[in-house]
């Protein structure tokens, strides 16, 4: 025992002896290398040998010298590799990031410096270019100086005010320049040295979030799709249960690629990354009520929905466990059957009120409704429910009979059947129709349109109607179904919610909606030579000029994606130009030539101020940010700010976007998205809403506000096509 005892102890200290000696080679080894690149051998020859282990040769047993050299070079071999890749991955981003800060690209795009600038590009950018992939490289948003600010703003507001009106704000204007822009200025300044993009949190809180009115005035609605040949509806007849199912299977596939960042990044050219952040608050957010301003949260490991029918809500769990696999999304036929079990449960019922209609009220009233909801467990759970699932479904009891119709129920719903914090509420109706509602903080109208557009082109049905699975999908053994949301309203509330459903039905009948389909598109246009969107603007302004022989406000959106983080500027379409034109149009003693030459320059203008707001050249965004520097400063808000010229919504609220996005998916697609709308600014104005498809379709959809006198959608939907007959006409060559 003894001996074993000791035999065991020796061979354990032989084996501590051969470690520390091996550790002492590896040593020695790594700190060659650092020898023999610094030259400094003679100095560290006792430094390393006074660490040797007892009995230890040095540096190293004369049959480990080879094998350790070899070793070490190819470490140092490989690092110097790594270190190599790396600088030129670097030198490689550095330069795109450089490139990228050239706009003359949109100006000259036939330049050779541009052709120069392209074919770098071209060598520079990797093969496969995912979601987030370049938004290293995008360049800052631009602050221009003050005095570019307060010049453009001015000759923007010149055409639409006298000239003794003209002169007293540019008398305020001067002012501001000379006392407090300069103290503003100089915040945004240290905000763009220190900020990714000076504007875009600052836009978010005080474009929207600060706003305290219902979000049935800014959120959008999106129509369904419809049919590339004759513009009818796509899904209209198809069961409900079937669309629905159809619908949220693609849409959850599309968060899906976003969330795994293998959804192809969209480049203009096929060379120009646009800024893709904001697909990150698409699904799974919700804007969130406060008392003097809302917050908004994004609830990334969402796994459910919710869905409406007659005022019932039902959490539809959206994975379950597959045979010996993990969870895995719900195929379309398993969501169909449970689409099928929430309308049998529904079946025969009438409408419940629930707490949705709070969120049609003021943003402050609602937060003190949403602080009672907390109070109670039951409540406080139901709305994490809510707030966190991944987007809404709304299975409608109606049935619109048009695109008009379908346009004003996506948007106002009857305040039992929308949460309108949501970042996104599908909609699908008894007859198949369907659409959408978009909570404008969360996005801008380019993200969900190429969602939908990705859901059109993926949705199977099969020859009786329901939803077909894409081919090798996988089948789930055991499903959890639905379960209804319960909430304990206390009695004030309770009594409240038909009172709310009242106002907002009031608010919503209001809203004066209409849908136009048009089967000429883009080819007639660009057969006069001119843009189809600055086409399509001066209809606009020549429609609202023949029904109030006045100069409207008017907002164009354009897109500042080419900069990191960056949403929207405005375009300012008046100028004196159109102004010129508008008049001339109705003016008897105007000739042809004069009517033409008017048109083109103020198309011309538009187009200049279309390139000049997309490359960060325009100025409502810098002017918007001193206002707020004022306010974010706790400074007294400049009475510039005050003046009704600028202080004043747009009476004319236009926009447009593609309708594809995606060419390899929209290449063979057979449905177009149909378009969608908003709420005017103005109680005498008008929103307007246009979508080119294509070569020879096109919808425009127009709202108004009934309880004004002056304005009419039908009306002007008249006038603009009588507009652009005559623009189409004067541009014709006899």
């Amino acid at each position: 025992m003894v001996r074993s005892v000791t035999g065991s102890a020796t061979e354990l200290s032989s084996k501590q002896q051969d470690d520390s000696e091996l550790l002492y080679i590896s040593f020695v080894g790594v700190l060659m290398a650092a020898i023999i690149a610094t030259g400094y051998h003679n100095e560290l020859d006792r430094t390393i040998t006074s660490y040797a282990p007892e009995g230890s040769s040095y540096p190293f047993p004369a049959q480990t010298r080879v094998p350790v050299l070899k070793l070490t070079l190819t470490i140092g071999f490989f690092l110097l590799l790594v270190i190599l890749y790396s600088a030129i991955r670097r030198l490689r981003r550095e330069l795109m990031r450089k490139l990228y800060n050239y706009r003359e690209w949109l100006y000259l795009p036939k330049a050779m410096k541009t052709k120069m600038w392209m074919l770098s590009l071209k060598a520079l950018l990797p093969r496969k270019k995912m979601l987030y992939s370049l938004q290293d490289v995008l360049p800052k948003y631009p602050l221009p100086p003050l005095d570019f600010t307060c010049q453009k703003a001015l000759r923007n507001l010149e055409p639409l005010v006298t000239v003794e009106r003209f002169q007293e704000i540019k008398k305020e204007m001067e002012k501001f320049a000379a006392e407090d822009g300069p103290k503003l200025q100089k915040i945004l300044e240290k905000r763009f040295e220190s900020e990714d993009n000076w504007v875009s949190d600052i836009w978010d809180k005080y474009a929207y979030l600060v706003g305290r009115y219902p979000l049935i005035y800014t959120n959008f609605c999106m129509g369904g799709g419809i049919n590339r040949s004759d513009l009818a509806s796509a899904t209209k007849g198809r069961p409900q249960a079937s669309v629905a199912a159809n619908q949220v299977y693609h849409m959850t596939r599309f968060y899906e690629l976003i969330k795994s960042e293998k959804l192809e990044a969209l480049l203009m050219m096929n060379l120009v990354p646009i800024c893709n952040n904001r697909y990150r608050f698409l699904f799974g957010t919700t804007r969130i009520p406060g008392h003097k301003m809302d917050s908004m949260r994004t609830y990334e490991e969402s796994k459910h929905i919710i869905v409406f029918r007659k005022g019932m809500m039902f959490n539809l769990p959206l994975f379950a466990s597959e045979s010996h696999g993990p969870d895995s999304l719900l195929t379309p036929e398993e969501l169909q059957s449970q689409m099928e079990l929430i309308l049998k449960h529904t079946e025969g019922n009438s409408s419940v009120p629930n707490p949705a209609v709070f969120t049609t009220l003021p943003r402050s009233d609602w937060c003190k409704e949403r602080e009672k909801l907390m109070m109670r467990t039951q409540n406080r759970d139901s709305l994490q429910q809510v707030e966190r699932a991944l987007f809404h479904v709304i299975l409608e009891d109606t049935s619109p009979q048009d695109l008009s119709e379908e346009c004003h129920a996506n948007l106002c719903g009857n305040g039992f059947n929308r949460w309108f914090d949501k970042s996104m509420t599908m909609t699908i109706y008894e007859n198949g129709l369907s659409g959408a509602n978009i909570e404008h903080t969360s996005v801008d109208a380019t993200l969900p349109s190429r969602g939908l557009e990705y859901m059109f082109a993926k949705m199977r049905f099969d020859k009786n109607g329901n939803a077909q699975s894409p081919p090798d999908i996988v089948m789930h053994d055991l499903l959890s179904p639905p379960f209804r949301i319960e909430w304990n309203l206390d009695e004030s509330q309770s009594e409240s919610l038909l009172h709310h459903q009242t106002a907002h039905l009031q608010q919503s009948t209001n809203l004066d909606m209409l849908a136009l389909k048009l089967y000429t598109g883009k080819g007639a246009i660009k057969k006069c030579r001119v843009s189809p969107d600055s086409f399509m603007q001066m209809s606009i302004q020549l429609a609202f000029y023949r029904l109030h022989q006045s100069v409207p406000k008017t907002y164009e959106t354009a897109m500042t994606r080419f900069f990191k983080f960056g949403r929207t500027e405005t375009i300012r379409t008046v100028s004196n130009h159109s102004v010129a034109f508008t008049k001339a149009m109705i003016d008897p003693k105007a000739t042809k030539e004069e009517k033409l030459c008017h048109l083109k320059k103020a198309m011309k203008y538009h187009s200049d101020y279309k390139l000049n707001a997309m490359s960060g050249r325009a100025s409502d965004r810098s002017l918007f940010g001193l206002m707020a520097a004022a306010r974010m400063s706790g400074q007294k808000q400049p009475a510039l700010f005050d003046l009704p010229e600028i202080k004043a919504g747009d009476q004319l609220s236009t926009s447009q976007s593609p309708f594809m996005f995606d060419l390899e998916i929209s290449r063979g697609m057979k449905i177009y998205p149909a378009g969608g709308l908003f709420a005017p600014q103005t109680m005498d104005g008008y929103s307007v809403y246009y979508l080119f498809l294509g070569e020879n379709h096109m919808t425009i959809h127009i709202g108004t506000y009934r309880c004004h006198p002056d304005t009419d959608s039908k009306k002007f939907s008249e006038a603009l096509q009588n507009a652009m007959d005559e623009i189409k006409t004067l541009l014709t060559k006899v």
